[in-house]
Protein backbone atom coordinates (compact mmCIF):
# COMPACT_ATOMS: atom_id res chain seq x y z
CA UNK A 1 0.00 0.00 0.00
CA UNK A 2 1.46 3.57 -0.97
CA UNK A 3 0.75 6.31 0.44
CA UNK A 4 2.06 10.10 -0.80
CA UNK A 5 3.53 12.54 1.46
CA UNK A 6 0.06 14.97 1.23
CA UNK A 7 -2.27 11.54 2.01
CA UNK A 8 -0.02 11.18 5.04
CA UNK A 9 -0.69 14.59 5.41
CA UNK A 10 -4.12 14.90 5.69
CA UNK A 11 -4.34 11.59 7.93
CA UNK A 12 -2.28 13.52 10.40
CA UNK A 13 -4.34 16.08 10.30
CA UNK A 14 -7.88 14.15 10.72
CA UNK A 15 -6.48 11.72 13.11
CA UNK A 16 -3.02 11.94 15.27
CA UNK A 17 -3.31 8.65 16.67
CA UNK A 18 -3.85 6.49 13.82
CA UNK A 19 -1.15 8.36 12.24
CA UNK A 20 0.93 8.06 15.00
CA UNK A 21 0.16 4.30 14.97
CA UNK A 22 1.12 3.63 11.10
CA UNK A 23 3.89 5.98 10.75
CA UNK A 24 7.09 3.43 12.76
CA UNK A 25 6.13 0.78 10.07
CA UNK A 26 6.20 2.86 7.07
CA UNK A 27 8.94 2.45 4.59
CA UNK A 28 9.72 6.22 3.42
CA UNK A 29 11.41 7.84 0.62
CA UNK A 30 12.13 11.71 -0.88
CA UNK A 31 11.26 11.56 -4.58
CA UNK A 32 10.59 9.22 -7.55
CA UNK A 33 12.03 7.79 -10.54
CA UNK A 34 11.50 6.89 -14.11
CA UNK A 35 13.50 4.56 -15.81
CA UNK A 36 13.35 5.01 -19.59
CA UNK A 37 15.95 3.21 -22.39
CA UNK A 38 17.72 2.76 -19.79
CA UNK A 39 18.07 6.26 -18.47
CA UNK A 40 17.16 6.63 -14.42
CA UNK A 41 15.53 10.14 -14.15
CA UNK A 42 14.58 10.70 -10.36
CA UNK A 43 11.98 13.20 -9.61
CA UNK A 44 12.35 15.46 -6.50
CA UNK A 45 9.32 16.43 -4.28
CA UNK A 46 7.34 13.70 -4.36
CA UNK A 47 7.54 11.82 -1.51
CA UNK A 48 5.87 8.37 -0.55
CA UNK A 49 5.39 5.47 1.75
CA UNK A 50 4.86 2.32 1.68
CA UNK A 51 3.64 -0.77 4.06
CA UNK A 52 2.64 -4.26 3.16
CA UNK A 53 -0.91 -4.60 3.02
CA UNK A 54 -1.52 -7.37 5.49
CA UNK A 55 0.31 -5.63 7.86
CA UNK A 56 -1.88 -2.40 7.50
CA UNK A 57 -4.87 -4.24 7.90
CA UNK A 58 -3.42 -5.48 11.00
CA UNK A 59 -2.45 -2.18 12.72
CA UNK A 60 -5.67 -0.75 11.99
CA UNK A 61 -7.42 -3.44 13.54
CA UNK A 62 -5.26 -2.86 16.88
CA UNK A 63 -6.25 0.39 16.54
CA UNK A 64 -9.96 0.08 15.73
CA UNK A 65 -9.93 -2.24 18.94
CA UNK A 66 -8.42 -0.06 21.32
CA UNK A 67 -10.78 2.78 20.12
CA UNK A 68 -13.95 0.02 21.41
CA UNK A 69 -14.98 -1.58 17.81
CA UNK A 70 -15.70 -4.65 17.85
CA UNK A 71 -14.65 -6.58 14.98
CA UNK A 72 -15.81 -9.25 13.37
CA UNK A 73 -14.28 -12.17 11.28
CA UNK A 74 -15.05 -15.29 9.05
CA UNK A 75 -18.70 -14.66 8.82
CA UNK A 76 -19.59 -13.88 4.86
CA UNK A 77 -22.40 -11.66 4.18
CA UNK A 78 -24.72 -13.33 1.47
CA UNK A 79 -26.94 -9.96 1.03
CA UNK A 80 -26.88 -6.50 2.50
CA UNK A 81 -30.59 -7.76 3.59
CA UNK A 82 -28.99 -8.99 6.64
CA UNK A 83 -28.37 -5.50 8.00
CA UNK A 84 -32.15 -3.90 6.95
CA UNK A 85 -32.89 -2.85 10.49
CA UNK A 86 -29.38 -1.12 11.16
CA UNK A 87 -29.44 2.58 11.14
CA UNK A 88 -26.36 2.53 9.43
CA UNK A 89 -24.53 0.33 6.87
CA UNK A 90 -21.54 1.47 5.22
CA UNK A 91 -19.94 -0.45 2.10
CA UNK A 92 -16.42 -0.45 2.26
CA UNK A 93 -16.17 -4.15 0.68
CA UNK A 94 -14.25 -2.90 -2.37
CA UNK A 95 -14.71 -3.74 -5.96
CA UNK A 96 -16.65 -6.49 -5.35
CA UNK A 97 -19.25 -4.90 -3.20
CA UNK A 98 -21.95 -6.94 -1.93
CA UNK A 99 -23.72 -4.15 -0.71
CA UNK A 100 -23.35 -2.45 -3.89
CA UNK A 101 -24.46 -5.26 -6.28
CA UNK A 102 -27.14 -6.06 -4.31
CA UNK A 103 -29.02 -2.65 -5.21
CA UNK A 104 -26.50 -1.33 -8.08
CA UNK A 105 -30.37 0.34 -9.67
CA UNK A 106 -30.58 2.20 -6.55
CA UNK A 107 -27.09 3.37 -6.65
CA UNK A 108 -26.79 4.00 -10.50
CA UNK A 109 -24.03 1.76 -11.02
CA UNK A 110 -21.20 1.74 -13.96
CA UNK A 111 -18.78 -1.47 -14.29
CA UNK A 112 -16.30 -1.03 -16.83
CA UNK A 113 -12.61 -2.17 -17.83
CA UNK A 114 -9.98 -0.75 -19.26
CA UNK A 115 -7.76 -2.84 -22.11
CA UNK A 116 -4.35 -2.53 -20.42
CA UNK A 117 -3.31 -6.03 -18.80
CA UNK A 118 -1.63 -5.89 -14.92
CA UNK A 119 -0.16 -8.71 -12.71
CA UNK A 120 0.94 -8.03 -9.38
CA UNK A 121 4.12 -9.46 -7.60
CA UNK A 122 6.48 -9.36 -4.88
CA UNK A 123 10.37 -8.83 -5.34
CA UNK A 124 13.34 -9.55 -2.77
CA UNK A 125 14.68 -6.79 -4.76
CA UNK A 126 14.43 -3.87 -2.27
CA UNK A 127 13.93 -0.59 -4.58
CA UNK A 128 15.43 3.31 -3.67
CA UNK A 129 12.01 4.72 -4.10
CA UNK A 130 8.90 4.11 -5.89
CA UNK A 131 10.01 3.65 -9.73
CA UNK A 132 8.27 3.36 -13.09
CA UNK A 133 10.22 1.44 -15.47
CA UNK A 134 9.79 0.77 -19.18
CA UNK A 135 11.36 -2.38 -21.10
CA UNK A 136 10.55 -3.32 -24.39
CA UNK A 137 11.06 -6.74 -26.71
CA UNK A 138 10.18 -8.12 -30.02
CA UNK A 139 6.21 -8.92 -28.30
CA UNK A 140 6.34 -4.80 -27.43
CA UNK A 141 6.24 -2.56 -24.59
CA UNK A 142 6.30 -3.33 -20.81
CA UNK A 143 6.04 -0.71 -17.50
CA UNK A 144 6.59 -1.82 -14.01
CA UNK A 145 5.07 -0.45 -11.13
CA UNK A 146 8.23 -1.03 -8.09
CA UNK A 147 8.60 0.26 -4.54
CA UNK A 148 9.81 -1.59 -1.43
CA UNK A 149 7.31 -2.21 1.33
CA UNK A 150 9.31 -3.50 3.70
CA UNK A 151 13.07 -3.59 4.39
CA UNK A 152 13.28 -6.43 2.68
CA UNK A 153 10.30 -7.28 0.07
CA UNK A 154 9.17 -5.23 -2.52
CA UNK A 155 5.88 -4.69 -4.67
CA UNK A 156 6.67 -5.62 -8.73
CA UNK A 157 3.53 -4.86 -11.03
CA UNK A 158 3.62 -5.60 -14.44
CA UNK A 159 1.84 -3.72 -17.15
CA UNK A 160 1.25 -3.99 -20.97
CA UNK A 161 -1.09 -3.37 -23.48
CA UNK A 162 -3.52 -5.50 -24.99
CA UNK A 163 -1.53 -6.50 -28.32
CA UNK A 164 1.62 -7.12 -26.28
CA UNK A 165 -0.35 -9.50 -23.60
CA UNK A 166 -0.97 -11.54 -26.73
CA UNK A 167 1.61 -11.67 -28.93
CA UNK A 168 3.69 -12.72 -25.80
CA UNK A 169 1.67 -15.74 -25.58
CA UNK A 170 0.62 -14.83 -21.65
CA UNK A 171 -2.84 -16.34 -22.42
CA UNK A 172 -1.30 -20.17 -22.85
CA UNK A 173 1.45 -18.71 -19.68
CA UNK A 174 1.17 -20.98 -16.37
CA UNK A 175 2.10 -18.75 -13.17
CA UNK A 176 5.81 -20.14 -13.42
CA UNK A 177 6.27 -19.41 -17.09
CA UNK A 178 4.78 -15.78 -16.74
CA UNK A 179 7.02 -15.07 -14.25
CA UNK A 180 9.86 -16.55 -15.93
CA UNK A 181 9.37 -14.33 -18.74
CA UNK A 182 8.46 -11.29 -16.75
CA UNK A 183 11.87 -11.82 -14.78
CA UNK A 184 13.59 -11.89 -18.70
CA UNK A 185 11.97 -8.39 -19.11
CA UNK A 186 13.30 -7.22 -16.11
CA UNK A 187 16.60 -8.67 -15.64
CA UNK A 188 18.24 -5.51 -15.76
CA UNK A 189 15.92 -4.27 -12.63
CA UNK A 190 15.47 -7.09 -10.29
CA UNK A 191 19.57 -7.78 -10.64
CA UNK A 192 19.00 -11.53 -9.92
CA UNK A 193 16.07 -11.32 -7.83
CA UNK A 194 12.98 -13.78 -8.62
CA UNK A 195 9.42 -12.27 -8.69
CA UNK A 196 7.26 -13.93 -6.02
CA UNK A 197 3.83 -14.45 -6.88
CA UNK A 198 0.60 -14.44 -4.71
CA UNK A 199 -2.62 -15.67 -6.46
CA UNK A 200 -1.02 -13.48 -9.22
CA UNK A 201 -2.80 -13.80 -12.49
CA UNK A 202 -3.33 -10.93 -15.51
CA UNK A 203 -5.76 -8.55 -14.73
CA UNK A 204 -7.76 -5.99 -16.37
CA UNK A 205 -8.43 -2.53 -14.16
CA UNK A 206 -12.15 -2.32 -12.88
CA UNK A 207 -13.90 1.38 -13.61
CA UNK A 208 -16.44 1.22 -11.20
CA UNK A 209 -18.47 4.63 -10.77
CA UNK A 210 -21.87 5.34 -8.86
CA UNK A 211 -24.33 7.97 -9.82
CA UNK A 212 -25.64 7.77 -6.44
CA UNK A 213 -23.54 7.04 -3.25
CA UNK A 214 -26.51 6.13 -0.79
CA UNK A 215 -29.63 4.18 -1.33
CA UNK A 216 -31.52 3.69 2.35
CA UNK A 217 -29.39 3.21 5.39
CA UNK A 218 -27.12 2.11 2.97
CA UNK A 219 -23.70 4.41 1.66
CA UNK A 220 -20.62 3.37 -0.24
CA UNK A 221 -17.30 4.51 0.29
CA UNK A 222 -13.27 3.45 -0.89
CA UNK A 223 -13.58 1.14 -3.99
CA UNK A 224 -17.13 0.34 -3.46
CA UNK A 225 -17.69 3.76 -4.64
CA UNK A 226 -15.23 4.26 -7.31
CA UNK A 227 -11.96 3.19 -8.45
CA UNK A 228 -8.49 5.18 -8.75
CA UNK A 229 -6.12 3.79 -11.16
CA UNK A 230 -3.05 1.96 -9.07
CA UNK A 231 -0.27 4.17 -11.05
CA UNK A 232 -1.58 7.77 -8.40
CA UNK A 233 -1.56 5.49 -5.77
CA UNK A 234 -4.68 6.77 -4.25
CA UNK A 235 -7.20 4.21 -3.60
CA UNK A 236 -6.40 3.91 -0.35
CA UNK A 237 -6.25 7.16 1.07
CA UNK A 238 -9.55 8.00 -1.08
CA UNK A 239 -11.24 5.56 0.83
CA UNK A 240 -9.69 7.07 4.45
CA UNK A 241 -10.69 10.08 3.15
CA UNK A 242 -13.84 8.95 2.50
CA UNK A 243 -14.25 7.37 6.42
CA UNK A 244 -13.11 10.80 7.77
CA UNK A 245 -15.58 12.52 5.83
CA UNK A 246 -18.55 10.44 6.67
CA UNK A 247 -17.88 10.60 10.29
CA UNK A 248 -17.74 14.19 10.09
CA UNK A 249 -21.00 14.13 8.34
CA UNK A 250 -22.11 12.62 10.55
CA UNK A 251 -20.65 14.86 13.87
CA UNK A 252 -22.41 17.45 11.94
CA UNK A 253 -26.47 16.39 12.01
CA UNK A 254 -26.36 14.29 14.91
CA UNK A 255 -28.71 11.48 14.04
CA UNK A 256 -30.85 12.18 10.80
CA UNK A 257 -28.74 9.54 8.58
CA UNK A 258 -30.26 10.88 5.33
CA UNK A 259 -28.70 14.41 6.04
CA UNK A 260 -25.67 12.96 6.72
CA UNK A 261 -25.22 11.31 3.47
CA UNK A 262 -26.50 14.38 1.89
CA UNK A 263 -23.19 15.92 3.78
CA UNK A 264 -20.98 13.32 2.86
CA UNK A 265 -21.50 13.40 -0.75
CA UNK A 266 -21.01 17.67 -0.42
CA UNK A 267 -17.92 17.41 1.06
CA UNK A 268 -16.14 14.57 -1.11
CA UNK A 269 -17.91 14.74 -4.32
CA UNK A 270 -15.43 17.84 -5.70
CA UNK A 271 -12.10 16.27 -4.64
CA UNK A 272 -13.31 12.55 -5.94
Amino acid sequence: MVFSDRALEFLAADDQGTYDHLMPHMEAWPDIKIVHRDEHIPIDGTGFAAIGRLQLLMLLQERARDLGVEIAFEHAIASPDEFADADLVVGADGVNSVLRRGHEKDFGTTVGQLDNRFVWYGTGQVFDCLTLTFRENADGVFCAHHYRYSPTMSTFLVECDAPTWRRAGFEAMDDAATRAYCETVFAPDLDGHALVSNKSVWRNFPLIWNDRWSAGNRVLMGDALRTAHFSIGSGTRLAMEDAIALHRALGEVGGDVSAAFARYEEIRRPPV
